[in-house]
């Protein structure tokens, strides 16, 4: 990698590198990236786009460094590549990928803030949620299309009640961006692990437990972020 570009452009494809190093399984989850030294030599690369990379990937938590020990993949982030053999709705396969990301960074986290700073925002909601789950539910056996509609539903109803305006428009604004994005594809998901989470997120509301929606929620997302459906959209 010519360091004769921009720097920003450097941390970039080291960045790409190690997308690609992670998604093949090469370095796969658990396991300890080569040294900072190994890398450099390796792309030919300073040391301070090398730790660019790296903190980025960092943020999103796929890498996370040891003091004294090393850097190790603690998760996966997917490689848009994998979509590139279909050619099919190729810059809604990326959206997708880039959204859910962002989601999975940024949600479980808001809803925790909002729910310990106003332990309240949510009162109220249960019986619309509810009701919400039982119509996904009974369209799960029969009507994915719908079944999605209504999950992106149910997740707006929440994030609009929350009190902070900036996270709430950012969050529903990627939501409903999801949701478009989705509605060119046909994902195959499992319906009963969103069914589960989604009573959790429920349970944790009326407890007004904030740690244990934030659970669910990173759950959620981490499976859909992880989940093969992503390799398979059409």
């Amino acid at each position: 990698m010519p360091e004769s570009l921009r720097p920003d452009a450097v941390t970039d494809e080291i960045v790409s590198y190690m997308r690609h190093m992670i998604s093949t399984g090469k370095w796969p989850v658990g396991s300890k990236i080569p040294s900072e030294n190994q890398l450099r030599a390796r792309l030919n690369v300073s040391r301070t786009s090398l730790r660019s990379a790296i903190m980025q990937l960092a943020a999103l938590n796929v890498l996370k460094a040891k003091q004294g020990i090393g850097t190790f993949v603690i998760s996966t982030l997917h490689d848009e590549a994998i979509f590139e053999e279909t050619g099919k709705n190729l810059g809604a396969k990326k959206e997708i990928v880039q959204i859910l990301e962002f989601l999975k960074i940024v949600a479980p986290t808001a809803i925790f803030i909002e729910m310990q700073k106003f332990n309240k925002c949510f009162k109220g909601l249960e019986r619309q949620l509810m009701t919400t789950l039982e119509q996904q539910k009974a369209l799960a056996a029969h009507d994915q299309a719908e079944f999605l509609r209504s999950c992106f539903e149910f997740h707006i109803v929440i994030f609009n009640s929350i009190v902070n305006e900036f996270v709430k428009n950012s969050v529903i604004e990627a939501i409903t961006r999801l949701q478009n994005a989705v509605a060119v594809l046909h994902p195959n998901i499992s319906c009963q692990v969103i069914l589960t989470l989604h009573s959790k997120l429920i349970k944790a509301i009326v407890k007004e437990d904030a740690k244990l929606a934030r659970r669910a929620l990173k759950k959620l997302f981490d499976y859909l972020t992880a989940h093969d459906y992503l390799r398979s959209l059409t």
